[in-house]
């Protein structure tokens, strides 16, 4: 399917708010609320977009730690690896990686106590680096064009 400046628009709004109302939609990028369904609906078929969540503050829910996990899996482990994540809920994101380490995840935890809880039972598969988030720069881009 092809994206052109008006899909890219819609994606714009939806990725700022996905519970923004169509006839808003539509007076944002000159078209009728029905044509913004369709191209809505059109880019939910093709996968484009893959679905709407809701945005949650980690620290109102009690985890105020964010943290970046780095691991080296130990030879041979890596499909028990990825099974025992299945079950880690402070991880939010593993992404398998080339290079040094196998595998970096993002998530989050209480406190540096469930911080090092949480060391324990990942060391288990390998060697980790830990680092803790300070500040998030880019918390999630918004796209409105291609690049």
């Amino acid at each position: 399917m092809k994206v052109d400046a008006s899909n890219w628009l819609i994606l714009k709004e939806l990725q700022q708010n996905a519970r923004i109302p169509l006839s808003e939609i539509a007076k944002k990028v000159s078209m009728s609320a029905p044509a913004v369904s369709e191209r809505i609906q059109k880019m939910e078929d093709a996968g484009i977009i893959k679905g709407y969540s809701a945005e949650l503050d980690m620290n109102k829910l009690g985890y105020n730690l964010g943290v970046i996990i780095s691991i080296k899996i130990r030879f041979g482990q890596v499909a028990a690896f990825e099974k025992f994540l299945q079950g880690v809920p402070e991880i939010q994101e593993c992404l398998k990686l080339t290079g040094n380490d196998c595998m970096l995840m993002r998530g989050y935890v209480r406190n540096t106590q469930h911080l090092d809880e949480l060391n324990v039972r990942l060391t288990e598969y390998g060697e980790l680096t830990t680092s803790l988030v300070l500040n998030s720069i880019i918390q999630e881009r918004i796209y409105d064009e291609a690049f």
